[in-house]
């Protein structure tokens, strides 16, 4: 969500310009909730919800240097309460969101990912798939850096053990090569 003020600025007005924003934030929206909730609808509908809240919120931005943290912020939260009204309408407390029939999602590290809590899960995408500083990440998280620096720590303690004893997955091959994460 690199963007140049002039688009945030513009699209503050609405109409074509507010379009253009959307669609260009949307794909990194719907990527990190993705990340976060590891199911595809969910994370279509957490990216819905943060673009509408983004578009509704957008003329409070006071400072055009604090959007990507500012609308990271809106899709963290939008997946994490989408992860809590799916959890409530579950009984199932450890629901399993991979698809079996999708060699993509059925890699070993997407499941170990699937392990970690959420907040260490939205850390760990936001720093290793998006990018974000820490101090980007605490603003998104809404937590102090310092928070993002031990929750990164303890997602990569986790992940590693998790990634140690995981079964292999059918994994995907390229070229006879077979290729763990």
């Amino acid at each position: 969500m690199d963007l140049e003020w002039s688009v945030v600025e513009a699209a503050r007005f609405g109409g074509d310009a507010l379009d253009r924003l959307i669609a260009l934030i949307w794909p990194d929206a719907y990527r990190t909730a993705f990340g976060i909730l590891r199911d595809r609808g969910l994370a279509e509908d957490a990216a819905q919800e943060a673009c509408a809240s983004i578009s509704r919120s957008l003329s409070k931005l006071k400072r055009g240097e604090a959007f990507r943290s500012w609308s990271y912020r809106i899709v963290v939260n939008a997946a994490i309460s989408m992860n809590r009204r799916r959890r409530t309408e579950s009984d199932l407390a450890d629901a399993d969101v991979f698809s079996r029939e999708d060699p993509v999602t059925n890699v070993d590290l997407y499941r170990a990912l699937a392990q970690l809590p959420l907040t260490q899960r939205a850390v760990v995408v936001l720093h290793y798939y998006v990018g974000l500083s820490s101090g980007e990440i605490a603003t998104a998280c809404s937590i102090p850096a310092s928070s993002v620096r031990f929750h990164l720590m303890l997602a990569r303690r986790t992940l590693k053990r998790a990634l140690a004893t995981l079964e292999p997955s059918s994994g995907f091959e390229t070229n006879g090569v077979s290729h763990g994460l």
